[in-house]
């Protein structure tokens, strides 16, 4: 998958809110990968510091479904829900970030890749 060209601003979401994040699918020769030539693609998202699995992402199918879309040309586009944003730790205050991984993991012709998303997830006072 291409690099994530996302700035730290870009990164940050509040807490339970609806975002979209978009990556080309590529093989080792950074060329696009179609939806057709995909045999598997899968989510796992989890806090960094508890390592617990969020909105049940575990290894979750995510090819043309649970809110992930590949076009022809390769191209992804996840559209977060509110409960992929949830803030699972104890420790935040109003203010601070949660660091949550979006581990992207696909098979094509034999070959498997693997593309991490870090996205920092702002705590919102009284959230429910």
């Amino acid at each position: 998958m291409s690099k994530s060209t996302l700035t730290i601003k870009q990164r940050r979401l509040d807490e339970k809110t609806i975002a979209k994040y978009k990556a080309t699918i590529t093989d080792e020769d950074q060329a696009a990968i179609a939806s057709s030539s995909l045999s598997t693609l899968t989510l796992t998202l989890y806090d960094v510091e508890t390592g617990t699995i969020i909105n049940s992402r575990n290894g979750q199918n995510i090819l043309n479904a649970n809110n992930v879309i590949i076009d022809s040309d390769g191209l992804l586009t996840w559209t977060i829900q509110a409960a992929d944003n949830e803030i699972v730790g104890t420790r935040r205050r109003a203010g601070q970030y949660e660091k949550h991984v979006a581990l992207f993991e696909y098979t094509w012709s034999s070959k498997a890749s693997k593309h991490e998303l870090i996205l920092e997830i702002r705590q919102l006072d009284k959230v429910t």
